[in-house]
């Protein structure tokens, strides 16, 4: 007997560590979804505003010239009034520029540059870092190795490289063939000719608060144009929502998502696979793709009250027309189309 007992007592101590797995393997996947904080956000623009108060402190009323100064290391700043380069200038100090920077093509900034009015960016311009109070103007070729920020706004021209990150505390308006890996401006934009004036409203759609609900629709693969559900999805499948539809809640697939045109849904969409958000449609929420994400012409996400996020962890493809209230950022390949 005590032999039985011992053997059972060895078998319970055996299976105990697989329990677990075990009941969630005979559970329904997804039966309550990971609860996911879609609004937390941390500063986008840390390095940049770090960069200009370590820039103020150690320049601390120092006049126009070069000076030695203790930076993150030991550097050469020259501090002007305002500078105006000549085509294919070379720059080697770090700048602090008290008014406007213009550039000519081709000049090369081999260090970070400060400038506390505008920047005019000439075309084919390369460089490291730059930090500025006012607008941003990048003409056509230019490429950034590290970063962007600005205070106010960044125009964008065709062909521009905007490196690790561009940020701004305005709108960030980007032309096509640019590339990008994390975007954050209010909003981003590629709103180009006759697009560029429209209103991001949600006309046609009523009273849409009312539909949010906390309820849950499983497995569906499709839904027909001009269908409307007061609840959220969540399906182990590919999902293709038809034109016009509104969805009262969030959209979650294991596979792809394909959203058709005009459609507005209220809450995040997350999926395993690739995410296409149709000409017209709107998203109020978050979207998130382990996949690549196309926005087509006339999406917009988020809302001018919220600050959202559109990450894409292969790449992110914006068409024309496309505004994004908040974060745009990927590990791949980020494109304005």
């Amino acid at each position: 007997m005590m032999l039985i007992l011992a053997f059972m007592l060895l078998c319970l101590l055996f299976f105990l560590p697989f329990a677990a797995g075990i009941r969630e393997l005979k559970r329904k996947q997804d039966d309550a979804p990971l609860f996911i904080n879609m609004d937390y956000c941390k500063n986008p623009r840390y390095f940049a505003v770090s960069f200009r108060n370590l820039l103020i402190k150690s320049i601390n009323g120092r006049s126009e010239g070069l000076h030695a100064l203790q930076l993150s290391k030991r550097e050469t700043v020259q501090i002007a009034n305002s500078a105006k380069h000549t085509d294919g200038a070379v720059l080697e100090n770090v700048l602090y520029i008290i008014n406007d920077l213009s550039s000519g093509e081709d000049v090369v900034f081999e260090k970070e540059v400060y400038v506390r009015g505008n920047a005019h960016i000439g075309a084919g311009n390369h460089l490291q870092a730059l930090a500025c109070d006012g607008d941003i103007h990048l003409l056509r070729g230019t490429r950034f190795f590290r970063w962007l920020d600005a205070e106010g706004g960044i125009q964008v021209d065709e062909e521009c490289d905007l490196g690790v990150s561009a940020t701004c505390a305005g709108k960030l308006d980007l032309a096509p063939r640019c590339s990008f890996i994390r975007l954050y401006g209010f909003p981003v934009s590629t709103c180009r000719g006759s697009i560029a004036g429209k209103e991001d409203c949600l006309a046609g759609t009523g009273d849409i608060a009312v539909f949010e609900s906390e309820s849950t629709e499983r497995n569906i693969s499709k839904l027909d144009p001009y269908s409307i559900k007061h609840c959220s999805i969540i399906t182990n499948t590919t999902l293709t929502i038809g034109d016009h539809s509104i969805i009262g809640g969030h959209v979650k697939s294991h596979k792809k998502l394909i959203i058709g045109a005009s459609v507005t849904i209220l809450g995040n969409l997350f999926a395993e696979g690739d995410i296409e958000i149709g000409l017209q449609s709107r998203v109020l929420g978050t979207v998130f793709s382990q996949g690549c994400i196309t926005l087509k012409q006339g999406a917009i996400i988020g809302t001018r009250d919220r600050i959202k996020s559109v990450i894409g962890k292969k790449g992110i493809f914006l068409d024309n027309g496309v505004r994004v209230y908040g974060y745009v950022a990927t590990e791949g390949k980020g494109a304005a189309l």
